[in-house]
């Protein structure tokens, strides 16, 4: 059975949509305007419109009064229906985290780090310091800690493209149980916003995450400090 005609606005979006993502049409780009494209593919102003309605829906566009159309800024949002790792979240909806390390170095647990892993003050403990990227755009920095034993191990394993709750069940044979979250807005700091390329005291998330054992014992502390503009939560609640 032949496939069925799709109507012209759809063709368009389409045609649109396949430009942004497979970067032909990078983020902050402008469209051409609705008298352009009407002439280009030979559409109507109404069949345009309905093209960038749709488009700006999925959030892809974002159209401004008077300016014209634009391609909106790369964004991602994970679930919080379960643990998992942002790596693991994000390919299941076709994005893909890769990570940098820049340090990694034993230390002193600061007091803060030594409570929440349970740990007499200032033990040598591992610290892990990456910038991840979400498809090529610097995304967050991440800031891990580790209890003795771990981090050592972990020094070795290349982390480039892997979440460390895989790496902790994987390559180091740690049952993980649960995690305890927290999450606040704050400004971004200056050293974060350099390394992720925006302007200090623009919003950014800092989600502070200690990941426990089956046996509810501390394995690894976190802090992280997300990009506002590109990144949220969701969750799922029932009553």
């Amino acid at each position: 059975m032949a496939e069925a005609p799709q109507p012209l606005y759809a063709r368009l979006r389409d045609e649109l949509r396949a430009g942004i993502l497979d970067g032909r049409l990078q983020a902050h780009a402008k469209l051409p305007s609705e008298s352009e494209m009407t002439q280009a593919y030979g559409v109507s102003r109404i069949t345009v419109r309905q093209a960038l309605s749709d488009l700006q829906k999925e959030g892809l566009i974002v159209r401004l009064q008077g300016k014209g159309a634009f391609v909106s800024q790369p964004r991602a949002a994970q679930e919080l229906n379960r643990l998992e790792g942002l790596a693991e979240s994000l390919a299941a909806q076709g994005q893909a985290v890769h990570s940098k390390r820049l340090s990694m170095k034993a230390m002193r647990a600061p007091a803060e780090v030594a409570a929440a892993l349970a740990l007499a003050p200032r033990t040598e403990v591992y610290q892990l310091t990456t910038l991840r990227y979400l498809d090529r755009q610097p995304l967050s920095v991440n800031v891990s800690h580790f209890i003795p034993g771990l981090g050592e191990r972990i020094a070795r394993i290349d982390l480039s493209g892997r979440d460390l709750i895989d790496v902790l069940e994987r390559d180091l044979r740690q049952s993980v149980g649960r995690a305890e979250v927290e999450i606040r807005a704050e400004p971004m700091p200056a050293r974060e916003a350099k390394l992720l390329q925006v302007k200090e005291g623009v919003p950014a998330l800092r989600v502070v995450r200690l990941i426990r054992a089956e046996d509810g014992s501390p394995l690894q502390t976190e802090t992280a400090v997300y990009r506002g503009d590109i990144f949220s939560y969701r969750l799922s609640l029932s009553r």
